[in-house]
């Protein structure tokens, strides 16, 4: 499968459903619970919020949610089983996975474009 082509069996309901379709999917669920250890339960409520549904850009299942406390950004790489995650509580960033400063996956930039507009200035990209 080419990284740009379609989704995977697995994951090819996904696009077009909310985020939390992705955060429950048992491939990313058990990693997403231990990369948002200590935060759990903000992400976990966050992630029920409203926003646009789940896309597949370049190899990635990406979406993102908001409520009025905070917004959370997902995404999945399925080829690679690579999870991106990034928390903002209170307009201020609270939780990169991997971390601000490290290389962010590419395939992500567009995607990100939608959570907030300000970041692809400010992320390393790799």
């Amino acid at each position: 499968m080419a990284a740009s082509g379609a989704a995977p069996e697995e994951f090819s309901a996904l696009p077009g459903q909310p985020v939390l379709a992705l955060a429950v999917h048992p491939a990313v669920f058990p990693r997403l619970r231990v990369m948002s250890a200590g935060r759990q339960r903000v992400v976990s409520d966050t992630l029920r919020g409203r926003g646009p549904p789940l896309g597949w850009h370049e190899g990635w299942l990406h979406g993102w949610a908001g409520t009025e406390e905070a917004r959370v950004f997902l995404g999945y790489d399925p080829a690679a089983e690579q999870l991106a995650l990034m928390l903002w509580q209170d307009g201020r960033p609270s939780l990169f996975v991997p971390p601000r400063f490290a290389p962010w996956p590419e395939a992500l930039r567009v995607p990100l474009r939608g959570f907030n507009p300000e970041l692809e200035a400010q992320m390393r990209w790799g």
